[in-house]
C-alpha cells in the first residue's frame, strides 16, 4: 500500500486582506496556504487541526479588522500563541510578521520558552526572499518529520 503523502500547508493568521495576499502571492508552488483571519477562528481551527497539520505559522498579533464573533474583538495574537503552545507539535515553525513592536516581542518569548523555533519579521520589513528562506527551512524539518 502506498503511503500517502502530507500537504506541506502553512497556517497564515492575518486580518489585514492585503497582507494575506501578499503573503500568499510569495508562497512557492506545493505550498498551500490556510488564511483565518481573526484570533478566534484560529484557535479553533487549532483546537481541531492538533499536532503536525501545519509545516509553518505565520502569525500577527493585533487581529481585529475581521472579527468572527464580538468576543474576537478582546482576542489577538497572544491567545493565538497560548493555543499554538496547546495544540501544535513544538518542531513547527513559527514566523511572527506583527509590527506590533511591544507585543509581538511577548508572543516570540512565550513561543520560545515553550520550545518553538520562532523567527520574528516585522511584515514592514518582510521580503518574499526572507519568507521563501524560512519556509525552505520549514520545508527541510517537515521532510524530516515524514522520514519518521
Amino acid at each position: 500500500m502506498r503511503k500517502h503523502k502530507p500537504v506541506f500547508r502553512i497556517l497564515i493568521v492575518e486580518d489585514d486582506p492585503e497582507r494575506a495576499d501578499i503573503l500568499q502571492s510569495w508562497l512557492p508552488e506545493g505550498t498551500r496556504a490556510v488564511v483565518v483571519t481573526s484570533a478566534g477562528k484560529a484557535m479553533g481551527l487549532l483546537t481541531r487541526d492538533r499536532g503536525n497539520v501545519y509545516a509553518g505559522i505565520l502569525l500577527d498579533h493585533d487581529l481585529q479588522q475581521q472579527t468572527a464573533a464580538s468576543s474576537d474583538h478582546y482576542l489577538s495574537g497572544e491567545q493565538v500563541a497560548e493555543a499554538i503552545i496547546r495544540y501544535v507539535a513544538k518542531d513547527v515553525p513559527i514566523l511572527v510578521h506583527s509590527v506590533n513592536v511591544q507585543r509581538a516581542p511577548v508572543m516570540v518569548s512565550k513561543l520560545e520558552a515553550s520550545g518553538f523555533w520562532v523567527t520574528r519579521i516585522p511584515m514592514d520589513d518582510l521580503q518574499k526572499e526572507s519568507l521563501v528562506e524560512w519556509l525552505e527551512d520549514a520545508r527541510e524539518i517537515w521532510a524530516d518529520r515524514e522520514e519518521i
